[in-house]
């Protein structure tokens, strides 16, 4: 799991005015008188962070709403999303907010590109879209258009968490080690570093349990045994020396040992650069690990 973090903030402002444009007048007062009890506007419920989605889903059970439009207005959120998710020319929609995050890789398992695309003149989305609290009408319908609890994801992820609770948001990350660190070993009795002995594992902090476990991701990573051996050899063959090496062979190829050592690894090795390219997380771990990087 990587963090998503917000190239600059006016994209939650974006995200509201996109969401205001789905609903008449008559709507938005409806929606403000729904709220009205709870003492949110539609404004801060659109905006609100993973904390405060989790106070208000607290204050607003589910099913259990406290004025006469009862389940009219959290339905409206939940076919309002429908008509979001699909893409709108003229319109913000899902494509617009996954491509304003500058997401390209499912933040959940960092295991697969969700670029959007173009198709006969239509964008499309290679990704799904994840409600970290779901919102079925049983759940929290009322959360279905909130900018913090939309987290663009792959299929697998999607359909693997389905409504299930996870511990954590991708927004709430500060760092891709806050959450997990992947490890390779060859055990001793078996000689040599084929793939018949390479053991990935997975290292998790303790409050991200349950994101691994839901997510399936200790099984998904079981497939590429391939690539830790891969990224554990080049870091074991290419010291230091050998990367200051071809910097010096090669002056026109190169700009700096940075440069060198991404193109080894045929992937980002930086903390900020990790939702550039699926399995970075894996790849800078491994690296770590033999030393290849610091």
């Amino acid at each position: 799991m990587i963090p998503i973090k917000l190239p600059n903030n006016k994209i939650v402002d974006i995200h509201y005015q996109g969401i205001c444009s789905y609903f008449s007048i008559g709507e938005l007062n409806s929606i403000s008188h729904w709220l009205e009890p709870y003492n949110l506007t539609f404004e801060r419920l659109i905006k609100a962070k993973p904390d405060e989605l989790r106070e208000i889903k607290k204050e607003i059970k589910s099913g259990q709403y406290a004025n006469w439009e009862s389940n009219e207005i959290p339905e409206l959120f939940k076919d309002t999303y429908s008509s979001f998710s699909k893409f709108s020319k003229n319109q913000y929609c899902g494509a617009n907010l996954v491509a304003n995050l500058q997401i390209k890789v499912c933040p959940y398992c960092n295991r697969t590109f969700i670029n959007n695309f173009d198709k006969d003149g239509k964008i499309k989305r290679s990704s799904q879209i994840d409600h970290f609290f779901p919102k079925g009408m049983s759940k929290y319908p009322y959360l279905a258009l909130s900018f913090y609890n939309l987290i663009p994801s792959c299929y697998s992820c999607n359909h693997s968490k389905g409504t299930k609770k996870i511990d954590k948001s991708p927004y709430e990350l500060s760092s891709s080690d806050d959450a997990l660190h992947f490890n390779i070993k060859f055990p001793k009795e078996n000689g040599g570093y084929n793939l018949d002995n390479v053991e990935l594992t997975i290292d998790i902090e303790e409050e991200f349990n349950m994101n691994v476990k839901h997510l399936g991701l200790k099984s998904l990573y079981k497939n590429h045994n391939d690539v830790a051996r891969e990224i554990w050899l080049k870091g074991k063959a290419y010291d230091e020396s050998r990367i200051k090496e071809l910097l010096t062979t090669f002056p026109d190829l190169f700009e700096s040992e940075k440069e060198i050592a991404q193109i080894i690894m045929g992937n980002y090795l930086e903390e900020e650069d990790l939702g550039k390219r699926p399995l970075s997380k894996l790849t800078r771990d491994i690296a770590r690990e033999v030393k290849f990087i610091k």
